[in-house]
Parts: C-alpha cells; structure tokens; sequence
C-alpha cells in the first residue's frame, strides 16, 4: 500500500511540474535551444525531471540559478515504475575546456527512492570558474534494464579527478541504456560561493621525488685524489633504494670531474652523472695524455 502511495504521490507531482513546464514539446524546444540536442544528447527526454533546492527552489529547463542556492543536493520527482531500477546523473558539459564535469551519479535506483540508490558519486553544487559565463548542469533519469554491476569507483565530495572528462551519453552507451526517460537543467555562473566550494576538494599529491625511474641506482665516489677526496654518495637514494629494492653500485671517476662537482655541490644528481659520462667519453683521452 505504501509503495503505491509512493507512485501516486511521484506521478501527481509530475503532473503538476510538466503542466507547469509544458509537457514533452516544451522540454524537446528548451534542451534544443540550449543545444543539449543535439550536442550532448540525439534525443529530448519525453518527462519532465522535477529537480527541488531548499527554499523550494526550482530548476526549470534553463532557468538560471546561482551556485549558492544550488549547493545543496536537491529533492528529484519522475514518473517511476516501482519494480524498475533508474539512473541519476548530474553533469556540467561546459567545465574544464567542455570535457565535462560529473556533478552526481546515483544507481540501481529501486522505483524513486532516490535515497536507497547506490551513489557512485556524491553531489556537488555548481562551481563555474569566474570569467567562464554560464555553465549548463543537465540532469538525467535513465532506465535501466534491471540491476547492473557498474565499475566507476565511488567518487567522494572531496574528490574531483575521477569526475573529469564524463559525459553521460558515453556513460548511457556503457551499460545499454539507451535515450534519458525525463530531465531537466538550469545555467549558473560564478559567484562567491564557488571558491568555498572549490576548497572542498583535496589538493592533488605532489609528484613522486625519485631521482631515477630505472631500477639501479648509481653513486658515484673516489677515496683519494692527492689527499683531496670526493663522494657523491646521497642518503635519499639509499633510502629510495631500501624501499624499492633497488640496488646501489659505485664507481670511481677521474680527479678533473672533482674541480667541476666542487663549483657546486647542489647539482641535481641525475645531471651528476649526465655531466660526468659526458666528460669521461670526451676528456679521458685528454688525460691520459697529461699522467
């Protein structure tokens, strides 16, 4: 009984919002205006997503709202067949060089129980860069054929590397989902939320600090040079090597590199040895010549 009430109370509001936003011709004319079709997308959704911000705030088939009253996950009413399963996605089309950005996906989403869907990527608001104008954010309810295994990671609201590149169509052509059954989207542009929102995002870690990719590690030492000695030997890389399992080998050099590594003992390593083969190869002969 419940969940009949449930469809009622899913099929009744979408009837008010598709008055409201003028039924299926309206929704093809907007999402082609806004060039959804057929840029993103080869065909309109018939139904219209009914998409709820705070404060009763509404998306409404290109409406523009700003990232502040949208930065909260919103409430989503479709028409739902309880014994089917759907997909939600959220996606900016227009962010980082029109690679797109996914902003929400939720799956094997039981009927409209949004909530009991398996979230692969959490909800996060509209964040358009200042100066980039106004951002499309498409939402999408796709049907799915019954449960499917979908492999993306769960992608986190701190997390925006996995959300790069995405676009729902290459997303609904994956798992054989075929055209969206219902959407909707507004536009917004930067305002002073965005930088809060931006810093919710986990800075990328700093680039690995190996001196060499190849497996063997290289120092390179002399014990004597008429009392004058030299050692290139780094404690870095011993450890790099006591954690890679990398081996350590030395080999001795001729005394005229030691007047060179005297000018500064600061030279990235890899040049040492750069440096070093260069002049061994050009200047051993010359050497010789002199001894």
């Amino acid at each position: 009984m419940f969940s009949k009430m449930k469809v009622f109370v899913s099929v009744f509001l979408f009837a008010l919002v598709s008055a409201e936003d003028g039924g299926p011709a309206k929704v093809d004319e907007q999402f082609r205006k806004h060039n959804i079709v057929p840029q993103l997308i080869s065909e309109a959704p018939k139904d219209v997503l009914e998409i709820v911000y705070p404060e009763n705030i509404k998306a409404s088939l290109g409406n523009e709202l700003t990232p502040t009253q949208v930065k909260s996950q919103p409430q989503l009413y479709w028409t739902a067949e309880p014994e089917v399963k759907y997909t939600v996605v959220m996606e900016d089309p227009d962010a980082a060089n029109s690679t797109g950005f996914l902003h929400w996906l939720v799956v094997n989403i039981p009927g409209s129980a949004l909530t009991s869907g398996q979230v692969k990527a959490e909800y996060v608001g509209s964040g358009p860069p200042k100066g980039t104008g106004l951002h499309r954010y498409i939402f999408y309810v796709y049907k799915q054929s019954g449960d499917i295994e979908f492999t993306e990671p769960f992608t986190s609201k701190s997390s925006a590397g996995e959300r790069l590149h995405f676009t729902s169509a290459k997303f609904a052509a994956k798992y054989n989902m075929g055209s969206p059954i219902a959407g909707n989207f507004y536009e917004a542009q930067y305002d002073d939320y965005v930088p809060i929102l931006h810093s919710q995002f986990k800075k990328a870690p700093p680039p690995s600090t190996t001196v060499i990719s190849v497996p063997e590690y290289i120092t390179i030492s002399t014990p004597t040079l008429k009392g004058r000695s030299l050692d290139l030997h780094n404690e870095s890389l011993e450890q790099d090597a006591a954690t890679t399992g990398a081996s350590i080998t030395t080999e001795p050099i001729p005394p005229y590199f030691v007047y060179i590594c005297d000018i500064s003992t600061s030279i990235n390593y890899v040049t040492l040895v750069s440096v070093y083969t260069l002049l061994r190869a050009t200047l051993l002969p010359l050497w010789s010549i002199f001894t």
